[in-house]
């Protein structure tokens, strides 16, 4: 049987039993993306044991893989100075910018729980330029449910689902088919 096709938890419930050597051995036979699925399904303390055994680029490994906010999940088990060397590792300053971003937050705070990571689309366009953006946009997102609306000063007007915009004519705009009703906080960073 192929370790490939056991889901990432069912590893992480494994490793849990597993000294932290053993674990980096099991870890090692995949990918760094499966990896990481494996890694930020761990608990806190075994994480944080299971990291010593990595090298500040075979985290970067696993931390390019991730959104951001599983990546600072991951970062905030390891030491300031060790952030800063996993941090220097990574070879996408947009994606480094956003982990500094959320690494400044608590993290329970609203800006330590949500990712950097979102499609946004002006209100003016229309359904054929809002999905070029997203094509655009959807390498840098694991996961698109919907597109956040701003205004011509980047302010966050509402969002529009994936499917609502799908399924709207080319020449619908944006400002016709999205909602209005969003939560949102304001966030203080001194």
């Amino acid at each position: 049987a192929s370790l490939e096709n056991i889901p990432p938890a069912d590893i992480s419930l494994l490793l849990h039993n597993f000294s932290a050597e053993e674990s980096k051995y099991v870890l090692d036979l995949f990918d760094f993306e499966f990896g990481a699925k494996i890694i930020i399904d761990l608990d806190e303390d075994v994480r944080e044991r299971f990291l010593r055994q990595f090298s500040a680029l075979e985290i970067a490994n696993f931390v390019s893989t991730l959104d951001s906010d599983d990546a600072v999940d991951l970062l905030s088990e390891l030491q300031i100075r060790e952030q800063e060397e996993v941090l220097a590792q990574l070879e996408n300053p947009e994606k480094e910018a956003h982990i500094l971003d959320l690494l400044r937050y608590e993290e329970d705070s609203a800006g330590g729980l949500m990712a950097k990571e979102l499609i946004k689309a002006n209100l003016n366009w229309n359904v054929v330029q809002c999905i070029e953006e997203i094509r655009r946009q959807a390498e840098n997102v694991s996961k698109i449910l919907s597109v956040y609306v701003v205004d011509d000063k980047d302010k966050l007007l509402g969002r529009v689902s994936l499917k609502r915009i799908i399924l709207s004519d080319d020449n619908v705009k944006i400002a016709d088919i999205y909602d209005e009703n969003i939560i949102s906080v304001h966030t203080f960073v001194d």
